[in-house]
């Protein structure tokens, strides 16, 4: 099969989220569901248009040597063309011609840990919050990102309002840290709550970009958000109080 090479690139890129996901098994046109090994993120990748589809699962353990692979064979000047992508000897394959192919050994699904079944990613999807969302503009996402290095933070926390009382996101911890504040005016519920996460959420926030259809779903108290984007999802689950990490 023939792939886009920046249209693979920028693919495994979003799957790892930041190299939160080390592996995942592949299906159809590379459409995949990993979680991370403390399972509180789950990413579901879409499989890429206009793509053949893979003749069978395949595991891939290292997805970042796979984007380095591509990135190291294309040479100056030949990085936006396709490159060749085939399955031989339970090796996935990446032919460049006079650049030469790189053999990548592939991994039994089973092997990978942080696959996602079928059953559970049927139940973690009839779970996923639906309708109008929480818009993940630019400047929110930039912001968040920005003061999450500059204060050296650990946690974000969503915090829901009221009424007129709207919601606000706070990177940092009011409470021990230095901490920063953005007013939501969407962060609106039936009830006032809140919740924390750590850099997972900015992890997911890092991977979008179509600014004028992202948005930020959010189920309740307690259960998972969702930061969706052109048809990736990142299902995150908030930490405990006091959680490290």
């Amino acid at each position: 099969m023939k792939i886009h090479r920046q249209t693979l690139i920028q693919h495994l890129n979003r799957v790892s989220c930041n190299g939160q996901v080390e592996g995942a098994v592949f299906t159809g046109a590379f459409a995949t569901a990993a979680l991370t090994e403390d399972h509180l993120l789950c990413v579901i990748a879409p499989g890429l248009p206009k793509v053949e589809a893979l003749e069978e699962q395949i595991g891939v353990a290292n997805i970042s040597r796979l984007v380095k692979g591509l990135q190291i064979l294309a040479g100056v000047g030949n990085e936006g063309v396709e490159v060749e992508v085939t399955v031989e000897d339970f090796r996935l394959v990446l032919h460049e011609g006079y650049r030469g192919s790189l053999h990548l050994l592939t991994a039994a699904p089973k092997t990978i840990g942080t696959a996602v079944e079928g059953e559970t990613l049927k139940r973690l999807l009839e779970q996923c919050p639906t309708g109008k969302g929480i818009p993940l503009t630019k400047s929110l996402v930039d912001g968040i990102q920005d003061m999450f290095s500059l204060l050296k933070a650990e946690e974000v926390e969503i915090v829901v309002g009221k009424g007129k009382k709207a919601g606000k996101i706070v990177v940092g911890n009011a409470n021990t840290a230095d901490f920063h504040e953005t007013p939501v005016k969407e962060l609106v519920g039936k009830e006032e709550y809140s919740l924390l996460f750590g850099k997972h959420f900015v992890d997911a926030l890092g991977t979008v970009t179509n600014f004028s259809e992202a948005q930020l779903l959010l189920a309740g108290p307690d259960s998972f958000v969702v930061v969706e984007d052109s048809g990736y999802r990142y299902l995150l689950s908030p930490r405990s109080r006091g959680a490290e990490g």
